[in-house]
């Protein structure tokens, strides 16, 4: 019976409860291997092999379904295949073990899956490798994210080299459209700025760091998005609100910093001089 037969009607969520309803009978991972002998050997070694619980009779069956009928005929369609399934039908096959792990189990509402990434872009289940990655580092995430991956080739980019430092992949808030996580995330490595200060910078509090700052990567100094700095500061203290001597052509080669030492927050000064 092919499996979409075997589906009907129902949707992703149903799709494993399916497969174990439709009462087609399992070959057994020893019947797998007459076949698939080297993805056999190594599966052994992985991550899944070796998960509280596993059943190693039906490893490969606990995720491609009953394959009694794919082992007699050798046709494809007699088992799943999950680069073949739409993305949602493919996670909800590696959320029927993963969901209840603190940081999968909100998958669903996540951005990448709400954008068709399945499970499989990034992790191969028969992997050894950590995570079941099949790369390391950025160049995972610069298959899709190409932009991103060139603002590390600028002149000052930042120093890490895994984007899960400061992305969770599989989370619900994104960096991108919550700015009040940059303050969360950065924080996380650089301290000192977290506070709370007596004065905080409003900017910082509204925008996050990202009103000043390209985190990936920048020509400027500090990651800075204009250079001079001035330029910088003049996006939103401009000649109307600043004192009349603080004009752009006299500072145009000095840094707001060399006074505002304080820019992140100050205990001390509403105008964030040296403390």
């Amino acid at each position: 019976m092919r499996i979409r037969a075997i589906l009907g009607g129902l949707g992703p969520w149903c799709l494993v409860a399916s497969l174990a309803a439709a009462a087609e009978p399992y070959a057994g991972s020893e019947k797998c291997a007459e076949c698939h002998a080297d993805v056999t050997a190594s599966f052994g070694r992985t991550a899944h092999a070796r998960a509280p619980g596993w059943d190693a009779a039906r490893a490969c069956e606990s995720c491609h379904g009953p394959g009694a009928a794919h082992a007699e005929s050798g046709e494809p369609e007699g088992i799943v295949r999950l680069r073949t399934l739409p993305a949602d039908e493919a996670n909800a096959i590696c959320l029927e073990c993963h969901r209840r792990q603190e940081n999968h189990f909100s998958f669903r509402a996540s951005i990448h899956h709400l954008a068709d990434v399945a499970c499989i872009s990034c992790h191969n289940p028969h992997s050894t490798e950590e995570k079941l990655l099949p790369v390391r580092g950025r160049e995972l995430c610069a298959g899709c994210h190409e932009g991103i991956a060139a603002q590390f080739e600028l002149p000052r980019r930042h120093p890490l080299d895994d984007c899960t430092e400061c992305h969770d992949p599989h989370a619900t808030r994104s960096l991108r459209t919550d700015t009040s996580l940059f303050r969360e995330v950065c924080t996380h490595c650089h301290m000192e700025k977290q506070g709370p200060f007596v004065f905080d910078h409003d900017v910082i509090m509204v925008d996050g760091c990202v009103s000043c700052h390209e985190v990936h990567g920048s020509p400027n100094r500090h990651l800075l998005k204009h250079e001079p700095q001035v330029n910088l500061c003049y996006q939103c203290h401009s000649a109307t609100v600043t004192p009349g001597w603080h004009s752009a052509p006299r500072f145009l080669n000095e840094k707001c910093t060399a006074c505002h030492t304080a820019i992140h927050g100050s205990n001390t000064s509403p105008f964030f001089l040296e403390e």
